[in-house]
């Protein structure tokens, strides 16, 4: 067996049923059952889901990492190559899936998933894989965390969980985009970075409605959109009312950019009477409206709204599962004021990588420390992973599900939140 000792940590190579790591695999299990815990059913099963049995004979690595001896965490790899996706299709060749990632409670706290995320790669690209996939859940924000760090990119559904709404699925290429056959499809990022013509723009929240989160730059349903010349100088920002035509328009823009990447959100809208209407009612919630302007030119927009949780929802504990998520309410609690949302962030695409994302997002912020703001929150989409990378760079991290965004059956965003200083 390989071993890679780092201080006093060691990563061993074993056989998938090596007595150590079934105990590992089960104590994650235990840990598992009670943060997906429903209400009013049982916190405990008897072991892991039927649908997920992992064949041995696919399993290529099986690590096991030890901290003086101690045996402290799990990862494991299975070849997906040409296998079901349960998609309709099959994964290509040099796909391969990383499998129960687990610390104990014990030894978190350390930077060990991180090493042990290391390891998995580092097994990977031995064997000659090319893409990475995984599959985690709502109820496991730092492992959410831990992916974005890494480079991983929200990826669509796979495997048996593909139709379970909480389940979320991230990917990062091994290899340079110059090295996969076609470049890499479906948009995705080569480790990490921008993938070649992404797009980006707004976020899917408020039930469905297009809000929070977006990025600088990106083309509308993926067309190539007009650059601006370069500014003389940054981007200007200026609190408006949420009616101002120029803030009207930008967000017209954004549902125009969300109805092309999530064709559900139409039926949706329509549903709570029309974009018109929808608008309105977040108009309504709205506590301040910002306009960006580049040279004059009205290139983008941000609100900030009230959130219907407090600081304390960044820290959470996640083994209070569901239904202790439903019994904490959907109303702000008097004990835990000074949470806010940031919502309806959009970028005209021909003002990309001219930092108007970035000022924007500092400039809530600012408005929600000038109203009292402890916490602020967003709730963004799967499918916009620049997004993602702009606010885990400005120090947003995932955290559990919140209201009025926390609707079961929506399989389509992400959740994060930062303390404000």
């Amino acid at each position: 067996m390989a071993a890679e000792v780092l201080s006093d940590t060691a990563i061993e190579t074993v056989a998938w049923d090596h007595a150590d790591a079934v105990r590992l695999r089960a104590d994650q299990q235990r840990e598992i059952d009670l943060r997906y815990a429903q209400p009013g059913m049982p916190s405990v099963t008897a072991g892991p889901d039927p649908r997920d049995q992992v064949d041995p004979s696919i399993v290529f690595a099986t690590l096991l990492l030890r901290v003086g001896g101690e045996p402290a965490g799990h990862a494991a790899m299975r070849d997906l190559s040409g296998r079901d996706d349960h998609q309709g299709g099959l994964h290509p060749e040099g796909t391969a899936e990383v499998k129960r990632v687990y610390v104990a409670p014990g030894f978190r706290g350390r930077g060990l998933s991180r090493t042990l995320m290391n390891a998995a790669e580092d097994a990977a690209r031995a064997a000659g894989v090319r893409h990475l996939i995984l599959e985690s859940g709502l109820m496991q924000p730092e492992s959410l965390g831990l992916y974005l760090r890494l480079g991983y990119d929200p990826v669509e559904p796979f495997g048996v969980f593909a139709d379970e709404p909480d389940s979320r699925c991230f990917g990062k290429w091994l290899v340079p985009a110059q090295s996969v056959p076609g470049g890499v499809p479906d948009g995705g990022a080569v480790g990490g970075g921008a993938a070649d013509g992404g797009a980006v723009g707004g976020s899917v929240a408020d039930g469905g409605v297009p809000d929070g989160g977006a990025v600088d730059g990106g083309a509308v349903a993926g067309a190539a959109a007009e650059r601006l010349p370069a500014p003389s100088s940054g981007p200007e920002i200026r609190e408006v009312p949420w009616g101002d035509p120029d803030a009207a328009a930008l967000r017209r823009g954004m549902w125009a950019f969300l109805r092309e990447l999530y064709p559900d959100l139409v039926r949706d809208v329509e549903a709570r009477g029309g974009y018109d209407a929808a608008d309105a009612e977040r108009g309504r919630a709205a506590c301040a409206t910002f306009l960006a302007t580049l040279d004059g030119r009205p290139v983008g927009c941000a609100t900030l709204a009230a959130a219907q949780v407090g600081p304390a929802h960044l820290t959470m504990d996640p083994l209070i599962g569901y239904a202790g998520l439903a019994q904490s309410g959907a109303e702000p609690s008097a004990d835990d004021p000074g949470g806010f949302e940031m919502r309806s962030v959009f970028v005209d695409p021909s003002a990309r990588r001219a930092g108007v994302a970035k000022a924007l997002v500092r400039q809530i912020e600012d408005a929600a420390r000038r109203r009292g703001g402890l916490a602020l929150y967003l709730a963004t989409g799967v499918r916009q992973p620049e997004a993602l990378r702009l606010y885990v760079g400005a120090g947003y991290r995932p955290v559990l599900p919140f209201p009025p965004h926390d609707d079961p059956q929506n399989a389509e965003l992400l959740f994060l939140g930062r303390k404000l200083a």
